[in-house]
Order: C-alpha cells, then sequence, then structure tokens
C-alpha cells in the first residue's frame, strides 16, 4: 500500500522526534492538574480507560499542499475529540493545541527547523508545527506520517496533564539520568500515539502491514540511536512501547515512569 515509506521517511522520524521534546506547562486557570511525581507515576490519564471517540474514514485527498493540509486536518481533529474525551472522563483540563502547517522549511518555536525535521511541538505556544513534504502530498494517509504526528500531539497532553512541568523539574545529577528521563518522556509519547492510533485502526481501513512498517521504522530508527546518546530508547524498548499503545488502545499501557530501567534503556 505504502511501500517506499521505510526509505522515505526514516530521516523524518529522526527529525521529528528529536525536536518535539515537551517542556513545562500549566493547565486552565482555576483548575487544578497532578503536580511532583504523582503527576508522572499515578496521573489520572491512566485511568481514563480506551480511546473510544470514533472517527470517520477518511478520503486519502493527494497531489497538493491543499489537499494534503485537508486530510492532515480532520485526523488533528480526531486527536482532539479523542484526547479531550479522555481527559473529560477524569476531570482533567483540555484544550486544543494551535496548528501551524508549513510548505517549505522555516522557523518554528524559536530557532532554525532544521534538517529532515518533520514536525515539532512549541512548548511555549503550545503549538504544533507541520511540514508538509513532498511525501505528505503523495500520500498524506500514510499511518506513519499520522503517528508522527500522533506523538507530537502527545506532547501536548503531556503538557496539559501535568506530566511535563513534574518531568521539567525532575533532578538529574548526571547526563545519564538526564537520558534516562528524557526516554521515558518519549518512549511515553511514542505509546500514547499508539494508542490513538490502536483507536482508528479500522475506522480509516489500514491494514496489518501498514502497522508492520510503522514498527519496522521506530525499530530502525532506535536501532540507529543506540550509538548515539540515547534520549529516545533503543529500537527494542521502542517497539515494545508502540506494541503496549497499540494493543490496548488506553493510556493505561503507558506509564513509563515506573517501568523497570531496562524497559526504557
Amino acid at each position: 500500500m505504502h511501500t517506499p515509506r521505510i526509505a522515505l521517511l526514516a530521516g523524518a522520524l529522526a527529525g521529528l522526534l528529536f525536536t518535539g521534546t515537551a517542556h513545562a506547562g500549566t493547565g486552565a486557570a482555576g483548575v487544578p492538574v497532578p503536580t511532583g511525581t504523582e503527576a508522572l507515576t499515578r496521573n489520572p490519564l491512566y485511568r481514563s480507560g480506551k480511546l473510544t471517540v470514533p472517527c470517520g474514514h477518511q478520503l486519502e485527498d493527494s497531489g497538493s499542499f491543499t489537499a494534503a493540509k485537508k486530510h492532515l486536518t480532520a485526523m488533528l481533529n480526531c486527536l482532539d475529540a479523542s484526547w479531550s474525551a479522555q481527559l473529560k472522563k477524569v476531570g482533567l483540563p483540555f484544550k486544543k493545541p494551535k496548528i501551524r502547517f508549513m510548505a517549505k522549511p522555516s522557523r518554528a518555536c524559536g530557532s532554525a527547523w532544521g534538517k529532515n525535521v518533520t514536525g515539532r511541538y512549541c512548548d511555549n505556544g503550545r503549538q504544533l508545527v507541520i511540514l508538509i513534504s513532498d511525501y505528505a502530498i503523495t500520500d498524506p494517509a500514510d499511518p506513519v506520517t499520522l503517528h508522527l504526528i500522533a506523538h507530537e500531539y502527545a506532547h501536548h497532553l503531556q503538557n496539559l496533564t501535568g506530566m511535563a512541568t513534574a518531568y521539567q523539574n525532575m533532578p538529574a545529577r548526571t547526563k545519564a539520568q538526564a537520558l534516562t528521563q528524557s526516554r521515558r518522556l518519549e518512549l511515553q509519547a511514542d505509546c500514547l500515539g499508539a494508542a490513538f492510533m490502536g483507536s482508528v485502526w479500522a475506522s480509516q481501513e489500514y491494514q496489518d502491514r501498514d502497522w508492520k512498517d510503522v514498527v519496522d521504522l521506530y525499530r530502525q530508527s532506535g536501532d540507529e540511536e543506540v550509538n548515539k546518546e540515547r534520549s529516545h530508547g533503543t529500537g527494542k524498548n521502542r517497539v515494545a512501547w508502540l506494541q503496549k499503545g497499540f494493543t490496548a488502545a488506553s493510556p493505561a499501557a503507558c506509564n513509563t515512569w515506573t517501568a523497570p530501567a531496562s524497559h526504557v534503556a
């Protein structure tokens, strides 16, 4: 269905996930959100159950920036509907992220766009910035692209639920400790993105082989990072958290903060 995606999106995946780190955030005025370590280890989001908001099948309009933007906007609306319902179940405040689409690389989040970057989550403005590349124009419905966006959206969730603030305030006495904390944050975003994917998979008429392509790409990305700083985790662990989220279609599967160190290496 989408055979060239591994080669075309491998660089984009690395760029996207290395620029999507969330930082401190606050909830809606007057509405408390979890704080401290419990915001990470016992967040109410984990008790919100399965994502069950139905999203109608989006036609694979392609061939132009406008068509790709239309399709991706529809899927972002589905992300809004799904996650707002989850937060409402447990009394957490929800606010949509701002969305900015770009036809060509430009400055975002206060810095240059960077090479092979597909998208960013800008914490200060709570904004998702998405570059609609030639590949996205050709195939905007590719599930790899959708999960990349769902991963960035997960950083917005971490902001809304107090997780990002708690993460930012965690002491890190060594570089190794800081990298472990980064991996817990990023692997959680992988998992939450996959939970959304699991909830809409059938409605979007994806096939088993499409999920295999998503998994293979993340395994490849993790394996390539092993020789670097490993801020996102090994290929094996990235795949494990993807599978947990996808199978459960629930945030309950995504508590990386209480997982053994070996599971977030």
